[in-house]
């Protein structure tokens, strides 16, 4: 499965905050609440925590599950298995909202 972004989904990285959770995440603190990437869809804005804003910036239509999923899992130190779950997961809600498509393999 390779997923792809809607290209009418406008997204920026919020850098400032994006530097913020990963400097809690090292010092394993709170950080999923905080919204790293914002996303603009159809005059509505929604943001993304760090582990959803790692996953969105690797879809490009290029990368398959599998590869997000094993980088995701080496970033945070999760078990490959569940990362992968995670991954898909968060793939299916998104593109129920429609912000990704996935082509099937």
């Amino acid at each position: 499965m390779k997923p792809k972004r809607n290209p009418e989904v406008v997204w920026r990285l919020e850098k400032g905050m994006q530097a913020l959770a990963w400097d809690k995440a090292r010092k394993e603190d709170e950080y999923e609440d905080m919204g790293v990437l914002t996303l603009m869809v159809g005059g509505s804005i929604h943001q993304l925590n760090l582990v959803g804003a790692e996953i969105w910036t690797r879809i490009n239509g290029i990368n398959s599950v599998e590869k997000i999923s094993a980088e995701i899992a080496t970033l945070f130190g999760w078990e490959p298995g569940e990362t992968r779950e995670a991954v898909i997961e968060f793939l299916g809600g998104i593109k129920e909202r429609g912000w990704v498509t996935i082509e099937e393999q």
